[in-house]
């Protein structure tokens, strides 16, 4: 009796231990995996489009592409798979142009060029325009009065005009303004000699004898008609040849017949009479086509041209607000005010404030003292060319401030600064990153221009786009500003 329990127990725990055994393997081998369009890697590029004039209609553009997430990290835009053009500039690739995240238009590429060893796109601008509002049309000074007529057909206003009806019976009654209706069967009352009349041709097929239906009812010729009046003909196919009433200057169409036409049969290669509105074949350049933006008409870096990020993704996406939005306006103006004098500091080269900390007092002494002179403040230099800028990089992610400028000294010193900063929990903006260089130190330390603000990595938070000018040449540069620390992200090294 105690060895059939024992067997139980260990058929228990063999099946315990197979089951255990495929548990481990199915979680070793997860078998086939199914690659979905969903789990593969999201392709963005970047770019930045350049243009001279009107948006709508720009006189010269060109499209620079930046950088293309691949999913882990940024590509070279103007090389990534590159056959020979890369694919951020392929014909038929659509760019979104945006300002503060929300779509501005967009951009259709159409070729490539190759520029330096730098490519650009070409391409024609789309813009999105906004729903216009109709305006509605002024009140008029003397608006419609409604008049009414008592019973008995006597009108209130005796200059309102009358509607005449006339009857098809041999007599016909017209109301008159006086209420009044009378009657005429002999004598109708005279027509209106600027009044158009229609004339019916009888079904005799008669071409001189037209009738006309006067107020009594009866028909009378048309002998008496206007001779300015047009007249329609038309041609029975009997007599077709021989009626006379055909207007001379009436075109014609005259149809040939196939011996008279070509009697060799050979086919048609020339015409005495060309047709001057007839389309040519011209050999040669074909002309551009309407719309494309030539990039020919913009050389070098004018001061003039405007720029916009462009965006171009696989899938659409949700637009993404990121200008940061002011609870007070005033909010604004005095974060600007902060930002300029933060700047003015930093180019005159102003310590930062001492400790709040209460230092000691030096011990007294007997001897005399002199007094120091206390040191002239560094007076603050003026800024010209100011941009300020405020996003809100993420979702309740507060306010990053972008401030740009230049001093208005003489041209070959000029200096500029480039600050980014953060309100504290007081709303005092502390600087998280600084820049500064003169014309003297372009080659080494480059200008920062600010671009715009988008989101380049797909990630739902944006990144700050520079441009980096030099005496020579230029770059464009990608910054992300995580946890108060400003990094640069991506350089697409020296363009032309």
């Amino acid at each position: 009796m105690s060895s059939q329990p024992s067997r139980i127990i260990r058929s228990v725990v063999v099946l315990l231990a197979l089951v255990a055994t495929a548990f481990s393997a199915h979680a070793q081998y997860p078998g086939h995996i199914r690659k979905d369009a969903d789990t593969g890697p999201t392709l963005r590029a970047s770019a930045v489009f350049e243009w001279t004039g009107d948006f709508a209609k720009p006189t010269a553009g060109r499209l620079i592409p930046l950088a293309v997430w691949d999913g882990e990290q940024f590509q070279p835009g103007g090389l990534y798979l590159a056959q020979p053009a890369p694919l951020a500039v392929l014909t038929g690739t659509v760019y979104e142009l945006e300002k503060d995240g929300l779509s501005r238009g967009l951009f259709n590429v159409s070729s490539a060029e190759n520029l330096g060893g730098s490519w650009i796109g070409i391409g024609s601008v789309k813009p999105e325009l906004a729903p216009i509002a109709k305006a509605r049309a002024p009140m008029s000074k003397h608006p419609p009065q409604v008049v009414k007529e008592s019973g008995t057909g006597t009108s209130t206003d005796s200059d309102r005009p009358t509607l005449h009806r006339k009857d098809t019976g041999t007599s016909s009654t017209s109301s008159t303004s006086s209420g009044t209706s009378s009657t005429s069967a002999s004598t109708p009352p005279p027509a209106d000699p600027d009044h158009p009349t229609l004339h019916r041709r009888d079904s005799s097929g008669s071409s001189s004898t037209s009738s006309t239906s006067d107020s009594s009812g009866t028909d009378q010729s048309t002998s008496n008609s206007d001779p300015d009046r047009p007249t329609l003909h038309r041609k029975d196919s009997d007599n077709a040849q021989s009626t006379t009433s055909v207007d001379p200057d009436r075109p014609t169409l005259h149809k040939r017949t196939d011996s008279t036409a070509n009697p060799t049969g050979a086919p048609v290669t020339s015409t005495a009479n060309v047709d001057p509105d007839r389309p040519m074949l011209r050999h040669g350049k074909p002309e551009a086509p309407v719309g494309i933006v030539e990039p020919s008409k913009l050389e070098g870096v004018p001061a003039d041209m405007n720029q916009m990020v462009a965006i171009s993704d696989a899938k659409p996406t949700e637009p993404h607000p990121y200008a940061y939005s002011w609870s007070d306006p005033d909010d604004q103006a005095k974060m600007k005010l902060a930002m300029e004098k933060l700047a003015q500091e930093t180019l005159a080269g102003t310590p930062p404030p001492a400790s709040t900390t209460a230092a000691k007092p030096p011990a007294k002494t007997t001897t005399t003292r002199r007094k120091t002179a206390a040191k002239p403040k560094p007076q603050l230099p003026l800024l010209e060319d100011q941009k300020f800028n405020a996003f809100e990089l993420s979702y309740s992610g507060g306010a990053t401030l972008v401030f740009t400028a230049r001093t208005d000294a003489a041209v070959g010193s000029a200096k500029y600064v480039t600050l980014i900063a953060q309100p504290d929990f007081y709303g005092v903006p502390q600087v998280i990153f600084k820049q500064v260089t003169s014309d003297e130190r372009l080659d080494i330390i480059p200008r920062m221009r600010l671009v715009d603000a988008a989101d380049t990595d797909a990630d739902r938070r944006a990144e700050l786009i520079f441009e980096l000018r030099s005496k020579t040449g230029r770059e464009f540069a990608i910054y992300r500003v995580v946890n108060s620390h400003v990094e640069q992200a991506f350089n697409t090294g020296p363009l032309p």
